[in-house]
């Protein structure tokens, strides 16, 4: 099961920003929507309503993003957007300006070729 179902927690989240956070650990390790759910034991579609916010991953799953992604559950579920000048909400405690802008410039290298 792909656990993609609407989600109660969504609707009372409010300014939770998981899937941009979601999508910025990702980017940063380099893994597409495939490998994500590989290693969580579910469908790419899941992980796209998880990235856009649209449902949740439960528990196990969202252990395993964790894990795989190397962040804290503290991070991804934190409920300021993300800093991009600051080295303390990045993960890992990276500058996020710069892993965010070397992502990027991946994704468009990979896109030309």
């Amino acid at each position: 099961m792909d656990s993609i179902q609407q989600s109660p927690m969504v609707a009372e989240m409010g300014d939770v920003m998981f899937g941009e956070r979601l999508r910025v650990a990702r980017a940063r390790a380099r893994m597409t929507l495939a490998d994500i759910a590989r290693e969580c034991g579910c469908t790419a579609q899941a992980v796209v309503k998880w990235e856009s916010d649209k449902a949740m991953p439960d528990s196990r799953k969202f252990l395993a993003l964790c894990r795989v992604l190397d962040v804290s559950a503290e991070w991804l579920m934190a409920p300021e957007p993300l800093d991009f000048h600051s080295t303390d909400t990045a993960p890992q405690g990276r500058h996020a300006k710069y892993w965010v802008r070397a992502a990027l410039e991946e994704l468009a290298q990979e896109a030309r070729n």
